[in-house]
């Protein structure tokens, strides 16, 4: 599995939810991955969610920093969803990915455009450790997308 920044996954039975138990599908945003000299390769993987009503006045995001992808304009999307920028990207170990390969299904590529703006909404977020940025900065750079800010 090569990935690209900006590759659009749909990890089927994603055995590591973050609410409830119910194991399902997620949707990803491959962000990068850690840099050569770690000892354990980690990716770095925003996920996405349909669930647009907790974005809404009174829901329980309302006041989270998002973006909204309608299909009618990512047309790789199955449903309208929602990236939260006040949620971590998953930090998933390589191996882990790659065993689970079977299981993923590459579903489209995001532009620059919209990957510059992912990047900068996590770097305004400060959810972001300086070393989780730092890495997201050189996948990124060494991707192509480059004149980014980089992390104080």
């Amino acid at each position: 599995m090569n990935l690209e920044i900006g590759t659009l996954l749909r990890w089927d039975h994603f055995p590591a939810p973050k609410y409830g138990t119910e194991i399902k599908p997620r949707w990803f945003i491959y962000l990068g991955e850690t840099g050569s000299f770690t000892q354990t390769a980690y990716v770095y993987l925003a996920t996405t969610t349909t669930q647009l009503d907790h974005f809404q006045l009174g829901g329980t995001r309302a006041g989270h920093i998002h973006f909204k992808f309608e299909k009618r304009q990512f047309s790789m999307f199955d449903d309208d969803c929602i990236i939260d920028f006040d949620e971590k990207p998953y930090s998933i170990e390589k191996n882990n990915l790659l065993k689970n390969q079977a299981s993923i299904v590459e579903k489209g590529k995001l532009n620059e455009q919209t990957l510059r703006m992912i990047y900068n909404r996590f770097l305004e977020s400060g959810l972001l450790s300086k070393m989780e940025m730092l890495d997201l900065h050189s996948s990124f750079n060494n991707s192509g997308i480059t004149g980014l800010k980089k992390p104080k």
